[in-house]
């Protein structure tokens, strides 16, 4: 495990993942968690966590950056898909609670950090 080759993206991504992770059981519409708020859209934010911790982790663990750069095309496209989903949620339903506020800010967390890990893996 090297932490040195971590970027600021990568890191961000990786806490992103986990506070989304830790906002599903949170209060998000109607006082209801995301487990009984949504179906197909749970499906999306459960992918979205799970490849902002797995961009960090396999990061720190593998030695090739194949892996990496797979993890952080996966997780800027399926979160900033979810982020548009997330959205119009948000602006058609009504009594968004505050897990859903954190839910959008930790999947656009996701999508900045793993955008800025790409980003620093281009050289000029």
């Amino acid at each position: 495990m090297t932490l040195r080759k971590l970027t600021v993206g990568e890191i961000l991504a990786g806490l992103a993942g986990a506070l989304l992770v830790a906002a599903l059981f949170a209060p998000w519409f109607g006082g209801d968690s995301a487990f009984s708020a949504f179906t197909v859209v749970l499906v999306l934010l459960v992918i979205v966590a799970l490849l902002g911790i797995v961009l960090l982790l396999t990061t720190a663990f593998q030695r090739s950056q194949a892996y990496p750069v797979a993890a952080e095309v996966f997780a800027f496209a399926f979160s900033a898909v979810t982020l548009v989903v997330l959205l119009l949620e948000l602006l058609l339903r009504d009594e968004p609670g505050w897990g859903a506020w954190v839910g959008l800010a930790a999947v656009l967390g996701v999508a900045a950090g793993s955008w800025a890990a790409m980003k620093a893996h281009v050289r000029p």
